[in-house]
């Protein structure tokens, strides 16, 4: 009898750790890869009204932050831009927070022509699955097509995470990943906007670039000491505007930026300040840089 009811509580633990590791898809999580500080990098677009031709575009840093709990029970990862997500271990969806309760994002394990109904569209589907080529890596990316007049959808990389995005119907944005830092191993380049605003800056100010000359990348720094719009363009030495770097509004602060000229021959180049704020003050500022490659 001894025997019996030990082979039987054995039974049912294995039993139970069979299922608790098949819950887990490790190899589907690894297309949205949620870890607190896992950052991406995106080349942000906004497109006219009435277009999907882009007008402006700037770099755009998300990354995870914290695990916050919410009222329904669930802990998600907070995205510094404000974004809830969290992965279902049973199903490998993610879901969204959206404040009052959650919606299905997509689903980790579906596979092309497979359909969902996700958040605020009535129906969804895996059109494509096809390989990308990311930093010279082939990478599955599993494309999610919302039914709705106008572009909408995204694609999600395996070993990445969120690779491309795009809302347009008579305007919009996309977003197309520059570079990501996962599990603290970086892929392509982090170029974005980096905000340190312990201290109000008096003054606005832009300060020189460093290192100066450089290859490929530089940095360089600003402050804003008035919420206003801000806007900040590489030019050659033409006075011709190359890239478009900063174009929103910003609050009070210290901020520094990454450029990557990896696509530009060497020579001298100009990055320009404008900012303007509410009370219709205007700050503008120009400083030289030298590419060698």
């Amino acid at each position: 009898m001894k025997q019996y009811i030990v082979l039987t509580i054995i039974g049912i633990l294995l039993l139970g750790i069979t299922e608790n590791s098949n819950a887990w898809d490790s190899t589907a999580s690894k297309y949205y890869p949620l870890t607190v500080g896992n950052t991406w990098s995106y080349r942000h677009n906004n497109f006219a009204q009435f277009s999907c031709f882009p007008y402006t575009y700037y770099n755009f840093i998300v990354s995870i932050d914290s695990l916050v709990n919410r009222p329904n029970g669930k802990r998600y990862y907070k995205f510094s831009n404000g974004v809830l997500r969290r992965i279902d271990s049973a199903s490998m969806n993610v879901y969204t927070y959206n404040g009052t309760g959650e919606c299905l994002f997509d689903s980790l394990l579906s596979r092309k022509n497979d359909t969902m109904r996700i958040c605020s569209f009535n129906t969804s589907f895996i059109n494509d699955t096809s390989m990308v080529t990311f930093q010279g890596v082939p990478r599955k990316t599993k494309k999610n097509q919302k039914y709705i007049i106008g572009d909408f959808h995204h694609i999600l990389m395996y070993g990445i995470g969120f690779y491309y995005e795009i809302a347009c119907e008579g305007g919009g944005y996309n977003r197309t990943l520059n570079g990501a830092i996962i599990n603290g191993v970086q892929f392509g380049a982090i170029l974005g906007l980096n905000s340190g605003n312990e201290i109000i800056p008096e003054n606005v100010s832009l300060s020189q670039n460093y290192p100066n000359p450089f290859n490929p990348t530089t940095h360089f720094g600003f402050r804003v000491a008035k919420f206003g719009l801000v806007r900040l363009s590489v030019y050659d030495v033409l006075g011709k505007e190359i890239q478009l770097l900063v174009n929103e509004e910003l609050k009070p602060g210290s901020y520094e930026f990454e450029w990557d000229a990896v696509d530009y021959p060497s020579g001298v180049y100009y990055y320009k300040l404008k900012v303007e704020t509410s009370q219709g003050d205007v700050f503008t500022d120009t400083k030289k840089m030298v590419l060698i490659k």
